[in-house]
């Protein structure tokens, strides 16, 4: 008898650093003989991390996913340096052209729609700045029409959980969803996309609100699942930041100075706070591989740079060895995950719950 156990991948957002969870990802691949997307009944993931989950989705294996981030990167975080000058280092405009990212994206993941994936669920974070329609929320009066957002395949494809109008409203190219959640600000414009009804979404980077996304994985599970008898969750990090911000710099900045800084606070505190929420309700059924970057790449060869956007040779080969020792370095955990993926997959698929009421806010 198969048991009845959901199993969740959720990768977390940054940048180049999405190498990291794409080789654990290979070599788990590579032990099973399967592609991820048969192992798991939901994938969920933000930027860097809902690129991956939009390719993996469609059988592109964990293996040509890394090598997109080491053999494109450098093509879509590339800035001359008239861009450095013409934008004032990044102060006046995004430090990169969307063109080359988009470019890649419809390379890898052509028309593909959220409606097409069957085989797994999916769901990608990203924060709408403009949705098309006005909504209703808790409290008094009218919300604002923008709202953290989620897109999700079995919402796509009309699974009838979400009965809340044209499932076309909330079908999407898998490359419009993979820009919107990696419109990190500061680094690209925003995302400006349509829906398969051809209504315009304007759309951010969906770190800024879960960098970490298994707890939205786990919770629409938990929903999509009602007959589940447990819950499995791989978590995926993007490595762990250490690189400290010396009080005596940061005591007199302002919003410039912040910017940056603050984007990576943001998306680092949301990862491990969510990391602590999930291992306090799971337990041991909650298996996060993360490892430490390291603080000074002048004095610690091993260390990588944490920045979203260092696509450099060296750095990418500080990546590559950061995911080969973490690997190695949690090699009995990894042999446990893969000894529980290896088992047959309970076969449930997401049901209408008919007490369940629709969600108020339309993209949650």
């Amino acid at each position: 008898m198969v048991d009845k156990i959901i199993r969740i991948l959720s990768i977390d957002g940054g940048g180049i650093r999405g190498i990291i969870p794409a080789r654990v990802l290979q070599e788990i691949e590579t032990q099973t003989g399967k592609f991820a997307r048969d192992l798991f009944h939901l994938i969920a993931g933000t930027s860097t991390g809902g690129i991956l989950g939009c390719g993996l989705c469609i059988a592109k294996t964990a293996q040509q996913m890394a090598q997109l981030y080491e053999q494109e990167g450098g093509t879509i975080f590339h800035r001359s340096l008239w861009d450095k000058v013409t934008t004032i280092d990044g102060l006046s405009n995004p430090d990169y052209d969307a063109g080359p990212l988009e470019t890649i994206l419809a390379a890898q993941l052509g028309d593909s729609k959220l409606s097409d994936i069957k085989t797994t669920n999916i769901l990608v974070p990203s924060y709408a700045i403009q949705l098309p329609f006005d909504q209703t929320g808790p409290g008094v009066g009218v919300m604002s029409p923008r709202a953290p957002y989620f897109f999700k395949s079995w919402r796509a494809w009309n699974s009838g959980l979400d009965p809340d109008g044209d499932p076309k409203e909330w079908d999407f190219l898998l490359r419009d969803v993979a820009r919107a959640t990696s419109a990190a600000p500061t680094y690209f414009p925003p995302a400006l996309i349509k829906s398969q009804s051809n209504r315009e979404y304007g759309m951010i980077d969906g770190g800024v609100f879960a960098n970490n996304p298994a707890m939205t994985a786990w919770v629409a599970a938990r929903r999509m699942y009602p007959d589940a008898e447990g819950f499995l969750v791989l978590s995926l990090g993007t490595g762990s930041l250490e690189r400290p911000i010396p009080y005596a710099q940061a005591a007199n900045w302002g919003l410039v100075h912040w910017a940056r800084p603050l984007l990576n606070v943001l998306f680092d505190g949301n990862s491990d706070s969510v990391a602590y929420e999930m291992s306090e309700m799971l337990g041991a059924n909650h298996i996060r591989f993360d490892i430490a970057l390291g603080q000074d790449l002048k004095q610690d060869p091993n260390a990588a740079n944490e920045d979203f956007d260092d696509a450099s040779a060296d750095n990418i080969d500080r990546l590559v060895r950061k995911a080969d020792a973490l690997v190695a370095g949690m090699a009995p955990q990894l042999s446990s995950v893969i000894a529980a993926l290896d088992k047959p997959k309970w076969d449930g698929k997401p049901i209408v719950v008919a007490d369940v009421q629709p969600a108020t806010t339309p993209g949650v």
